[in-house]
């Protein structure tokens, strides 16, 4: 078992003046949303309203409160339970392009992408729960995750996890869908929490449609914050931090106003700037930095998890750029980021999927989650009686023991892609990292070849095309 505390990024004075500069923009600057109904929640609760500026000015004690009511949530004290088990990948997201290998061709995902991707999931045991992934490009936008979640449901017996909403009358069939696919009242798991704030601390009228709708159906309150510094903050990380606390504060108060039985929590995916290429990075080590100061500042000061977006990055392509930047978050989890690595399969800062960067994400996840199930202690484990037996046989070869075949298998990682075979030559070698890949992109493709369809409930299909058709004839 693992044990300890969460390391500290900044001492007490720091985060004291972050969280005071956070108060002070909320208080004398406010935050701009285009929203009157939105507004009149905020004037309701207390604070200051400029309508002409379409403009709120938060008050301290409403911020402090909502604070105080979602806080006290997470502990300094790190507990891993020891045991391991392969990790169970997941697909979520709502994400434009497919990237397909090996030529590297991004495209807009079309409908059979999106089936193909679902099938994909289905077949492959390493996959756990089948999401939408990808946004079809050839269905009204108004009414696609509807769609997504209709054809998905007709493919897969797994878990259906649901995406980002763009619009809030997704939500309420959304919610429906849910039931009918799990039997339970009031099911959100085809609505994404999170709701993202335009940086520096803006709110649109459609945003904040979608965030009144999700409290009102339950949904955790869960504002999101992606400043990119030198762009929409200030080049400086204590600058971007800054913005990135005022913006969580600003829609933990909303979720305050709103709904403040529900639960709390938060999203940072900052990024920043490079100034030789004016591309926002969100794999950089600035942008890592920035956002696990978030974490561990909302963590010690306000006791409310805040979760970093790990699968960001900036590689455009599967291979070893792409895996030097899903391995750079892994020096945040002392400081309280996330226990385990994401594996999502994505690309270019999100916008794209490849089913071959997710099986290199697979194998990542599984080796990290082997370290993080440390080891057990035991007579058994420690097997003192075998060494000192061998020792005094003169034996130094554990490998044809009863112990070590009763063992390994449980104690062992054992990759699935990467190679740990002895040098297999110059030439091999050489082109051994694109020989990889085309094993996955074959293994991927060989999935939806032999997809099979489970037996799917014809009753909850028909509910769910009932409820699609609803929504697509009020369009």
């Amino acid at each position: 078992m693992i044990v300890g505390e969460h390391w500290k990024m900044q001492d007490d004075a720091a985060i004291n003046a972050i969280d005071a500069a956070a108060v002070r923009l909320l208080t004398k600057s406010g935050m701009r949303i285009h929203h009157d109904g939105m507004l009149d929640i905020l004037d309701g609760a207390g604070c200051r309203i400029d309508r002409g500026a379409r403009r709120c000015f938060f008050t301290e004690r409403i911020i402090r409160d909502a604070i105080a009511r979602f806080g006290g949530r997470t502990s300094p004290k790190v507990n891993v339970p020891a045991g391991w088990s392969p990790a169970r990948l997941w697909q979520g997201g709502s994400f434009p392009h497919l990237l397909e290998w090996p030529n590297c061709r991004r495209r807009l995902a079309t409908r059979r992408d999106v089936l193909d991707i679902a099938k994909m999931a289905h077949s492959l045991p390493e996959i756990g729960t089948v999401g939408k992934v990808l946004t079809c490009c050839e269905i009204d936008q108004r009414i696609e995750p509807l769609w997504a979640a209709l054809q998905i449901a007709q493919i897969t017996d797994k878990a259906i996890e649901g995406g980002e909403i763009f619009y809030a009358s997704q939500i309420e069939p959304l919610v429906r869908m849910g039931e009918v696919i799990t039997g339970k009242p009031g099911d959100t798991s085809l609505v994404a929490s999170c709701d993202f704030l335009i940086a520096p601390l803006i709110f649109d009228a459609n945003q904040a449609e979608c965030f009144i709708a999700k409290r009102r159906f339950g949904l955790p309150n869960v504002p999101g914050t992606m400043p990119v510094s030198g762009i929409s903050a200030p080049v400086t990380i204590a600058g971007t931090v800054t913005v990135a606390v005022a913006e969580l504060m600003a829609g933990w108060v909303m979720g305050y106003a709103i709904a403040p039985d529900l639960p709390a929590s938060g999203i940072v995916s900052s990024g920043s700037l490079d100034m030789r290429t004016l591309a926002a990075c969100f794999g950089s080590p600035e942008a890592l930095l920035q956002d696990t100061a978030v974490v561990n500042l909302c963590h010690r000061l306000y006791g409310i998890p805040v979760w970093p977006v790990m699968g960001y990055v900036d590689c455009k392509r599967p291979g070893i750029e792409a895996m030097f930047q899903k391995m750079l978050p892994i020096v945040g989890v002392p400081f309280g980021t996330h226990m385990l690595h994401v594996a999502d399969g994505l690309l270019s800062a999100g916008q794209d999927y490849s089913p071959v960067q997710h099986m290199l994400d697979a194998e990542m996840a599984n080796g990290i989650a082997r370290f993080w199930g440390n080891y057990e202690v035991n007579d058994d484990t420690v097997a003192l009686d075998l060494i000192e037996q061998m020792m005094r046989n003169d034996r130094t070869n554990f490998l044809d023991t009863d112990h070590t075949l009763a063992h390994y298998k449980a104690e062992q990682w054992y990759p699935k892609w990467f190679d740990r075979s002895r040098w297999q030559g110059d030439a091999a070698e050489a082109d051994a990292e694109r020989k990889m890949l085309d094993r996955i992109d074959r293994y991927c493709k060989d999935a939806i070849a032999g997809y099979k369809q489970p037996d799917i409930d014809r009753f909850k299909v028909a509910e769910l095309r009932r409820i699609f058709a609803a929504a697509e004839s009020s369009i």
